[in-house]
């Protein structure tokens, strides 16, 4: 499948504050491995010359995810992308990962402590920030328009890192291979996506028919209608409890995409290691997952891989923050 919207051009006409991609885009076995002790933030680990968030424990908001297997990857035959392919049983060693996507709230302590830009809009009417503090009502959604190095220094001001990709899916899709983060079978009810908003039971049948509601038709008017600025359709982070992964996280399907650690390089997987893969050495683009408010159930997928420049600050891209368990 082709991974290319057709009138990706008339988007930008009708959407120019969207800089976004334009793709088409059982429970999980229990372990008997116990988590480690919350780690905690040290000053040697917070960023030389800022301020630091020393008082943050980091497993407030943060899941354990147990060292072990999982199948990462789309199987041939399926619905999805060439660069999800082949599927692969990986290892994965324990980490921890934040239960939600980083807030506006939380992005602006930062911004606030260390001086740090706030985030943007390529359309200076659409962004969503007043100078270093987010506009009223949307403290609780998840920060966009941040870039994968704003990402990155958020995570590091804390004392934590962007997952990885395999990290990533693992703790959206868990030990089972299930194609959402809830299971096999698409629920529009469990997600903040493109189907959300359109109220469909069904999803969307093709590119062409999501062109058609969101950039021809009646997307266009909710967006305009209840999108902030007229624009961007997130939600409080953890607004679709029923959509959580098999370790608990929230919003790992649309609400906001995300960074992840990786450059992106969509021959990958078929070099990859199969412990711990880092991502490629090197590369021109840095990876996404989880798709967005924007985006069909396609790109929802526990394995559906997205990408962006590292200076690209996307509407629809935010992050969650990753640490090592030691």
């Amino acid at each position: 499948m082709l991974r290319l919207f057709t009138s990706a051009f008339l988007f930008v006409l009708l959407f120019p504050a969207i800089s976004y991609p334009l793709e088409w885009a059982r429970p999980a076995t229990s372990s008997a491995e116990s988590g480690p002790e919350p780690p905690r933030l040290s000053s040697s680990q917070a960023v030389e010359g800022q301020p630091s968030a020393l008082s943050e424990t980091l497993s407030d908001d943060m899941v354990f995810v147990p060292a072990g297997e999982f199948l990462m990857g789309n199987p041939a035959g399926s619905d999805g992308f060439e660069d999800e392919r082949p599927q692969r049983r990986v290892f994965v060693s324990r980490f921890w990962i934040d239960r939600h996507e980083v807030t506006n709230s939380k992005y602006s302590d930062f911004v606030q402590a260390t001086g740090h830009r706030a985030p943007a809009n390529s359309n200076p009417a659409a962004t969503l920030w007043e100078n270093t503090k987010p506009l009223s009502g949307i403290e609780h959604h998840p920060v966009v328009n941040v870039s994968w190095d704003d990402a990155g220094s958020y995570c590091l001001w804390v004392g934590k890192r962007l997952p990885t990709e395999a990290e990533w899916e693992k703790a959206s899709r868990g030990t089972d291979g299930r194609k959402y983060p809830w299971g096999n079978e698409w629920d529009y009810s469990k997600a903040n996506s493109a189907s959300y908003w359109a109220g469909r039971t069904v999803e969307f049948a093709s590119g062409a028919e999501w062109d058609a509601f969101w950039v021809k038709g009646e997307g266009a008017r909710i967006s305009k209608e209840k999108g902030i600025k007229g624009e961007v359709l997130t939600l409080p982070v953890g607004s679709f409890p029923a959509g959580v992964s098999p370790y608990g996280l929230f919003d790992m399907a649309g609400n906001a995409g995300e960074w992840v650690q990786d450059w992106f390089d969509p021959n990958y997987y078929k070099s990859a290691s199969l412990s711990d893969p880092p991502g490629p050495a090197k590369g021109a683009v840095k990876a996404m997952r989880g798709g967005s408010w924007l985006k069909p159930a396609l790109s929802l997928r526990t394995s559906d891989r997205d990408w962006g420049t590292m200076d690209s600050r996307p509407s629809g891209t935010g992050f969650r923050c990753a640490k090592d368990a030691r």
